[in-house]
């Protein structure tokens, strides 16, 4: 049997997504500790087509968040009575003064080459390298898918600075966490063998 208690496993076990952060600021040489460890990432044919955006001006990533409700809070309309999650979601959405990244300090926002045929599920990976990192040394990580939509934009995008020829992939939240989340319980994942 693999050993299930080793630094790694504790790592992939232990890490939450974060809601709650301390007003503390997350150094750039931590930033750019996550952004190396992200590198390592696989990648389809070792293209490594990811970029990194990082954000730790408050008064954009307020803005930010206002463009991104917009979007969202139509969607969430629609799916409010499919979901308790969703009809939560758009509660808090709609309150005045929330904010979609959660008062973290860093947004980062792996964006991925066009070009590049499997830069999505890339970049996603390289987002899930970047957010263990972090657990690693005690910084909490949340992707907010929500942002997602309004990310798609291309003209948002550039205005962000992004490079032309990229898309956004994962909007990801970097802080110091305020107090430790519950792990949710595990759903049993359908599971076929094939002998």
């Amino acid at each position: 049997m693999a050993n299930s208690s080793n630094e790694v496993i504790e790592v992939i076990k232990t890490r939450r997504c974060i809601r709650e952060y301390l007003d503390t600021e997350i150094s750039d040489t931590d930033i750019k500790f996550l952004i190396d460890c992200a590198g390592y990432a696989p990648s389809g044919l070792n293209m490594q087509p990811w970029g990194f955006l990082v954000i730790k001006n408050r008064d954009m990533i307020l803005k930010l968040s206002e463009t991104c409700k917009k979007s969202m809070i139509p969607l969430l309309e629609d799916m409010k009575n499919a979901s308790k999650a969703a009809a939560e979601y758009l509660s808090f959405l709609k309150m005045k003064g929330s904010d979609m990244f959660y008062g973290a300090p860093v947004l980062v926002i792996i964006f991925g080459n066009k070009n590049a045929p499997t830069a999505v599920y890339d970049c996603a990976m390289a987002a899930q390298t970047m957010m263990l990192a972090a657990q690693s040394i005690d910084i909490g990580s949340c992707w907010i898918g929500g942002a997602q939509r309004s990310l798609m934009d291309e003209k948002l995008l550039k205005e962000l600075g992004a490079p032309e020829g990229y898309i956004a992939v994962a909007p990801l939240i970097f802080g110091y966490p305020k107090g430790k989340p519950k792990a949710p319980d595990r759903i049993e994942p359908k599971v076929v063998w094939v002998k």
